[in-house]
């Protein structure tokens, strides 16, 4: 479970919502003072996120409490975003050449057309997928409150 404070926001019976800092890793980095990437990110305002979730355990706003996403449906979903769109590329690109050249077409660039669109829709699928059917899986619990809030 991948854990995260929050700030309660709203109460809406038993749904909350929560703010959350969104962190970048250049603070972690040794690097830090001599990399331009860790200066921009100190320079730009941080970010935040809001989450709406259940909860059944009362909270009230200003409350900081812990976040947790499941590490299971973030790895998943990783997997679907990025080597599934990547497979369905090389396989869209192989297959279009084999198809074009046998058309008379030899330039590599011709197969990148073809490629790039089933690419696209396979990454719009998947999306949907894991916003409409996954969507249990991915979703935020509230594990608890921190008591020096």
């Amino acid at each position: 479970m991948i854990k995260e404070t929050a700030t309660v926001v709203a109460v809406d019976g038993d749904t909350v919502t929560v703010e959350a800092a969104i962190k970048s890793t250049c603070n972690a980095c040794q690097a830090q003072s001599d990399c331009g990437t860790g200066v921009i990110s100190r320079a730009i305002a941080p970010k935040t996120q809001q989450l709406t979730l259940r909860t059944p355990v009362p909270v009230r706003v200003g409350q900081q409490v812990t976040v947790g996403i499941p590490e299971a449906g973030i790895l998943s979903a990783s997997a679907w975003l990025y080597l599934l769109p990547l497979i369905a590329f090389i396989g869209a690109y192989l297959a279009s050449t084999s198809l074009l050249i046998s058309s008379g077409f030899t330039h590599e660039l011709w197969p990148m057309l073809p490629s790039a669109l089933i690419t696209f829709f396979v990454y719009k699928l998947i999306a949907y997928k894991l916003h409409r059917v996954e969507r249990t899986k991915y979703q935020p619990v509230l594990l608890g409150q921190q008591n020096h809030s």
